[in-house]
């Protein structure tokens, strides 16, 4: 940081103040507004030029959406905000924003995922890979299976089935029944190396539907991440979350959150898109009507706080009605 630098040349060198500022090119009306009226190092958000200074009132709406979402990291709740018309800023506008007031709430740090151990190469479009696990899900005291279908491009869930066993014949009707809905998609299909999956019959079945199946490295389930974590993510945000009693109840559960997951959620492995976005090509629309929100509360900003700046130093301001 540009303050740590100049206390250390203050004090290796010895040089005032005034001096160390001219060497580094600063304004030393700017080193001081860097500063509260107690000498306190103000906030990234209060160091911006007061031109573009974020407003009270957005600030308040961007803590008042945070109390709502606490779990959420400040990325994504960055769009959810934007997606919502609450506030419209940068990720970096509300990370200072929210670490200055301690909202961060775990996420001060993002931590990246080890994508080399996934499958190596990525898919280019829609349809270009598919990938399908099987997870238990347990329901009162019964065992049940979730086997579901996952377009790796757009993470789409392009179908699901709660399974009450895990026969092979099981797995190839769900697998025909989705690809059905998709007759032109031509799909390499990542899984596992279950027995459901390298039986001879499974493989008769995808090379009639002209699917090209790919096997994950055994022992290594984070090959195919992108299916693990959505296990993950179906468990914690409605299996568990709503606590199934029956077989019943716990389907109504997952064909709701598949239209939350598909046209609600928004996922972090797509620019915190929606996966329907990208599913049906919608992804640069979405951007740019992101874009052009974020520029005009800018513009407002701008006017804003001229308007601001001209009452506090008019003369009239000080006149006593």
């Amino acid at each position: 940081m540009v303050i740590n630098d100049i206390n250390i040349q203050r004090k290796r060198t010895g040089f005032r103040l005034n001096l160390i500022l001219k060497l580094y090119g600063i304004n030393k009306s700017s080193y001081y507004a860097w500063f509260d009226d107690n000498g306190e190092l103000k906030s990234n958000i209060e160091r911006q030029p007061i031109k573009t200074r974020i407003l009270p009132e957005e600030i308040e709406r961007v803590i008042n959406y945070r109390k709502e979402h606490r779990d959420v990291g400040y990325r994504k709740l960055t769009w959810m905000m934007n997606d919502a018309n609450v506030a419209y800023m940068s990720e970096s506008s509300v990370y200072n924003l929210l670490s200055a007031r301690k909202m961060l709430y775990g996420w001060d740090s993002v931590k990246g995922t080890d994508t080399e151990k996934e499958y190596k190469h990525k898919p280019q479009f829609v349809h270009h890979h598919w990938h399908t696990d099987i997870a238990y899900i347990k329901i009162m005291d019964n065992y049940y299976f979730l086997i579901m279908l996952l377009d790796g491009y757009s993470r789409f869930l392009l179908g699901w089935e709660l399974m009450t066993d895990m026969l092979s014949s099981s797995v190839q009707m769900f697998v025909q029944r989705v690809k059905e809905k998709y007759p032109d998609a031509r799909p390499m299909l990542i899984n596992d190396n279950g027995s459901q999956f390298i039986s001879n019959d499974f493989k008769g079945l995808i090379t009639r539907l002209q699917i090209q199946q790919v096997f994950t490295r055994r022992n290594h389930p984070q090959t195919n991440g992108k299916i693990e974590r959505m296990n993950k993510t179906v468990k914690d945000e409605a299996i568990r979350v709503k606590r199934p009693g029956s077989y019943q109840e716990a389907i109504d559960i997952l064909q709701e959150y598949e239209y939350i997951y598909n046209y609600q959620r928004l996922h972090a492995g797509i620019k915190f898109l929606r996966p329907s976005d990208v599913f049906f090509n919608r992804q640069e629309e979405v951007l740019r009507v992101r874009r052009e929100k974020i520029q005009r509360a800018r513009m407002n900003r701008i006017i804003q706080n001229n308007r601001r700046k001209y009452v506090s130093y008019s003369p009239l301001a000080k006149v006593q009605f």
